[in-house]
């Protein structure tokens, strides 16, 4: 095919582009966030009314490093602080909220149970995309 069908023949090429820009972000989010289909759906269709706030010096690859069973200090040492605990049982560390005004976000939590010698493991590493559906 040569330039002039594609400049007089444009239009042709629209629901190609419809369906391709949603599927890169679908791509995007199960890349970067490590999201299933599924979640990524969800990420894509909620796209601009997302908003996520994060701890101080958070990062994915940080995040993507903490494992089940994990201690607490090993999880301090490697993610620092978390935005919220809940006191005094210290069970859940939550490391994204969302923004103002936004119900969907990029939820970041550590589930912790204290082990028999009372220290602190990490029982389930959450990392969803957060609706109130």
């Amino acid at each position: 095919m040569n330039s002039a069908f594609f400049k007089k023949n444009w239009y042709l090429f629209t629901p190609a582009a419809i369906l391709l820009i949603p599927a890169l972000m679908m791509l995007f989010c199960m890349v970067n966030y490590g999201y299933g289909p599924s979640e990524s759906m969800k990420a894509v269709l909620h796209f601009g009314s997302t908003s996520t706030r994060y701890a101080q010096g958070f990062s994915e690859r940080k995040f993507k490093m903490v494992r089940v069973g994990m201690d607490g200090r090993s999880v301090y040492n490697t993610i620092k602080n978390p935005m919220e605990r809940n006191m005094p049982e210290d069970t859940e560390w939550r490391y994204s909220l969302p923004g103002s005004g936004t119900q969907y976000y990029h939820e970041r939590t550590l589930i912790l149970e204290k082990d028999s010698n009372g220290i602190p493991r990490v029982k389930q590493r959450i990392s969803r995309f957060h609706t109130q559906d």
